[in-house]
């Protein structure tokens, strides 16, 4: 049934208003009654009715208070307000605090039932869109993260999606963690999502953090953190590897990405975090690791091997392709007078490479000249059966790197950035601007624009749109009498609550207080 409580401080209406209308019979219960509105918030906290009937003028405290306590605390009560003509005056008040209604005094008992029968469907209306938002929550999330996989960051804005999903992360620096249980969860997910998050709140603490699903078995944990924490991350991870797999009824197998300073570039990290899970029939199961973690052991004892690795990749990470292909090729006479090196650490070291090397082509090469798939060569480097098969991928994309290197030398690839902030300061006020579309413009690759702004800028891309954005609309505010919908707008926002989150985060003001302050 419907809970109504009602406040009154003239116990003969309060009564009358409780035993006059067969409420019962309409699908109501009366929960409790109050004389006045400090009494009264004790009972809506325990009971939580769904329709509160409260006389608008009370002593001690007001049914405008008491309105204001209770929208305080985020409760969805329908408030339905009694009034005497000669306290009409409060009407107006009683729409601030977002009562559902008000009724004049001396109240007909049809007319209030009609209008608690409203509140009432007004309420169940809106329970069954949050249901159905929330129910639908898991779905949504998990046609975002199979994206992702599928196309590529690149291809799909992650801060937008992310917003749209609910998810805010501050900052300055992000990265995924991905967990797998050991069998498909199904009717389970919902309870186990809330043990995991509950436990991951607990573990991660200060560092803001975020659970999403991914697939029926796998959930995705997003990290807001400070910068350089990769140990702290990595110390973290442990704490809550080790609470899952104690208190979770499934096995499970833990991965994480590397840390990045855009929130777009979270994608990056997810999909290194994937990218290592997939390696979890190699690394074994019920285990934590991350991409970095995937050379084994007793490869990384052994010399000349490990200062062969470790060579390459000081090579790969210095921009010297001609120095890497001379040192595969040692690394793979090494391999060959070893005549040990196992299958499966054959192909940890191809993914661990490619990754690298993928990182570096992209730096370089234009988008629409980007020939290489990097889902079909990790499905080549997977089947792959011998150590020439790995050299010849590895070395396949050193040339394709040198090549994109060498172009691309011979322009002055630095001066991207200003076309790059030209272009902004022309058109931040579109909604639709965004890293990838202002790379597409100047010709070049979305995570090439982005290292270039933060290596001959020293800010970020979304930094620099975003106080474009403010200073404009701090401008106008101060300056012209239109409504804040109306200033997001001009300056490229189009949901005005995120505008106005930006806003708040970038002056310490809300709009409305930025234009009373300094118009």
């Amino acid at each position: 049934m419907i809970k109504v409580i009602v406040v009154e401080d003239d116990r003969i209406i309060r009564r009358g208003i409780c035993q006059a209308i067969p409420w019962e019979d309409h699908g109501f219960v009366v929960a409790g009654e109050a004389g006045d509105g400090e009494v009264a918030l004790d009972l809506i906290e325990k009971e939580k009715p769904q329709v509160v009937i409260s006389d608008i003028n009370m002593p001690f405290m007001s049914g405008l208070e008491m309105a204001k306590k209770i929208r305080e605390r985020s409760l969805d009560t329908r408030i339905i307000f009694l009034t005497g003509y000669e306290d009409f005056k409060y009407a107006q008040e009683a729409v601030k605090v977002k009562a559902f209604d008000y009724l004049l005094k001396p109240v007909d008992a049809e007319d209030l039932l009609k209008k608690v029968k409203e509140a009432a469907a007004d309420w169940e209306g809106e329970a069954a869109k949050e249901k159905k938002i929330t129910e639908s929550l898991p779905l949504l999330q998990w046609n975002f993260f199979q994206r992702l996989i599928k196309e590529g960051e690149q291809r799909v804005d992650v801060e937008k999606e992310l917003f749209e999903l609910g998810v805010e992360l501050e900052g300055p620096s992000y990265a995924a963690i991905l967990v797998k249980m050991s069998s498909e969860l199904l009717e389970e997910g919902n309870k186990i999502m809330s043990k995991m998050t509950n436990i991951t709140t607990s573990v991660f603490q200060e560092i803001d953090s975020i659970v999403m699903n991914v697939a029926h078995d796998e959930f995705a944990i997003l990290l807001s953190m400070e910068q350089e924490e990769d140990e702290r991350k990595r110390r973290l991870a442990r704490a809550l590897f080790k609470q899952l797999s104690e208190q979770v009824d499934h096995q499970v197998t833990m991965t994480f990405g590397r840390t990045y300073a855009n929130l777009f570039e979270v994608g990056h990290s997810f999909l290194e975090a994937r990218l290592a899970m997939d390696m979890r029939h190699i690394m074994g199961t019920g285990k934590l690791f991350s991409l970095d973690d995937t050379m084994s052991n007793e490869e990384t004892e052994k010399k000349p091997l490990h200062d062969l690795v470790t060579k390459l990749e000081t090579q790969i990470k210095s921009g010297l392709p001609e120095k890497a292909n001379e040192t595969l090729g040692q690394l793979s006479a090494a391999i060959v007078e070893r005549k040990s090196v196992p299958l499966a650490d054959l192909k940890v070291m191809a993914l661990k490479f490619s990754t690298m090397l993928f990182s570096e082509i992209e730096k370089w090469i234009k988008e629409e000249t980007n020939d290489f798939n990097a889902s079909e060569v990790y499905k080549e480097i997977m089947e792959l059966h011998t150590l020439t098969e790995m050299a010849e991928i590895l070395q396949q994309l050193i040339e394709q790197w040198s090549t994109a290197m060498y172009k691309r030398r011979e322009k002055n690839y630095f001066s991207h950035v200003d076309q790059a902030i030209t272009y902004m300061k022309e058109n931040f006020h579109e909604s639709s601007l965004t890293l990838q579309r202002v790379a597409e413009v100047i010709h070049v690759s979305t995570p090439y624009l982005s290292n270039l702004f933060k290596l001959e800028k020293g800010f970020n891309f979304g930094d620099f749109l975003l106080e474009l954005r403010m200073k404009r609309a701090m401008e106008i505010l101060s300056s012209e009498d239109i409504k804040t919908s109306e200033v997001c707008e001009k300056v490229g926002y189009s949901n005005p609550q995120y505008f106005g989150i930006c806003f708040k985060k970038y002056t310490g003001h809300t709009p409305a207080e930025y234009k009373k302050k300094f118009r």
